[in-house]
């Protein structure tokens, strides 16, 4: 198996490298994929259970552990470099501020056969091991990555407009229940429903702001 490789891009798109790929000394021992769904609870009035109404995929989140060690044969002597430096190669793609893209880099990271899109959680270092003068001979690192995917990414998987899909969604000043019903579904009368889904008292003077999951609903 080749080294694990991370690359920084400044678009979410993944199309524009803003740093060369780095390619870590130690592969990981292992790494973690997590994956998750989020459901809210369509429970009626009167009923003794709920139902589970799918609202969205949650983004998923790649983990791994990696070891700058300066004190093993992980490279020849000739070309070991400060624990310090090494951490900062790694930073500057993960952490780092990026001037082009006003935000830290969208990663690429290439182990085997996972290719995991995405941008930094978490970033933990432990230094464990120093010289004499104090300089970190060691870095332990935990890294959590959450996935990324682009809209026009996203809109080859989903239709955001589609009544097929449940979706959450933020009430805009000035917006009616009433008229973000007949926007999604093509129907204001399905008013009442996403109303009584969201246990909302009625669906008229909604504040701004107030979010309203917009369940899977058909036009009568």
């Amino acid at each position: 198996m080749g080294k694990m490789i991370i690359t920084a891009y400044t678009d979410g798109d993944f199309n524009s490298e803003c740093k060369s790929a780095l390619e870590l000394p130690v592969n990981p021992a292992k790494v973690k994929l997590s994956k998750g769904i989020r459901y809210a609870e369509d429970k009626q009035l009167g009923s003794l259970n709920g139902s589970n109404v799918y609202v969205r995929y949650q983004p998923e989140t790649f983990s791994f552990d990696c070891l700058f060690d300066m004190t093993n044969a992980m490279e020849d002597d000739d070309e070991k470099k400060p624990v310090h430096d090494a951490v900062n190669e790694l930073e500057q793609r993960l952490y780092d501020y990026n001037t082009e893209g006003h935000r830290p880099s969208f990663v690429k990271v290439q182990y085997g056969d996972i290719t995991f899109f995405g941008q930094l959680k978490t970033l933990e270092t432990e230094y464990s091991l120093f010289d004499p003068d104090s300089i970190p001979l060691r870095a332990e690192l935990k890294v959590t990555l959450t996935g990324y995917c682009s809209q026009k990414e996203e809109k080859k998987h989903f239709s955001k407009h589609s009544p097929d899909v449940s979706r959450l969604v933020t009430l805009k000043e000035g917006q009616t229940l009433s008229a973000l019903c007949y926007e999604v579904y093509g129907d204001p009368l399905l008013v009442g429903q996403v109303a009584r889904f969201n246990n909302l008292n009625g669906y008229r003077n909604i504040p701004a702001g107030t979010e309203i999951l917009l369940p899977m609903l058909k036009k009568a």
